[in-house]
């Protein structure tokens, strides 16, 4: 089997990281999903090789298919993104530039981050309301004073728009500030 240790459970990460970052198809990895996985998962544990920057410059471009900017997940791709991950972790790890890719370590590591990215998930923080009450002002256009109540229709709470913000002026007389139009002759 060529996908080692990949299995449909590691691609389902995977899959969960694409959707979380804004892709509309779960099979399309983004440089923001890669990101976000390698910020979730992989960070804390690796952070002294500099694990994003390798992602973001030699595993993620190498992965990817040619031309587009995103990588396709399947097993396949999976396997090969960790494999790469994980040999260019060892490279920094043992001070050895021309470490293969069968090595000990490169497989241990390679076991390691498996074991990381199954374990973790999307990290997701929820947005909390607010304790001190004062957002129910801000939101209820009935509640709005001075100039600002002239912009929102009170009862539906919705924007006049651009009549709400200026004052129209019509100067439609004989002279600018004439007020008595189509007054004449009416007696």
């Amino acid at each position: 089997m060529a996908s080692g240790g990949v299995d449909d459970d590691l691609v389902k990460k995977f899959e969960e990281f694409c959707t979380l970052a804004g892709s509309k198809d779960k099979t399309q990895m983004t440089p923001k999903a890669n990101g976000k996985l390698v910020a979730d998962c992989l960070d804390k544990k690796y952070k002294a090789y500099d694990v994003k920057a390798i992602c973001d410059a030699s595993v993620f471009p190498a992965v990817k298919e040619k031309g587009k900017p995103n990588m396709v997940v399947n097993k396949a791709n999976v396997d090969k993104y960790i494999t790469k991950t994980a040999h260019e972790i060892a490279k920094k790890k043992t001070k050895n530039t021309k470490i293969a890719e069968d090595d000990a370590e490169v497989k241990t590591l390679k076991a390691e981050i498996v074991q990381a990215i199954k374990s973790a998930g999307p990290n997701v923080k929820v947005v909390k309301t607010s304790a001190t009450g004062g957002v129910d002002k801000m939101t209820d256009a009935s509640q709005y004073t001075g100039a600002h109540k002239e912009r929102f229709d009170a009862t539906t709470g919705k924007g006049k728009g651009a009549d709400g913000r200026t004052d129209k002026v019509e100067n439609t007389g004989y002279v600018g500030q004439y007020k008595g139009k189509d007054t004449f002759g009416k007696k």
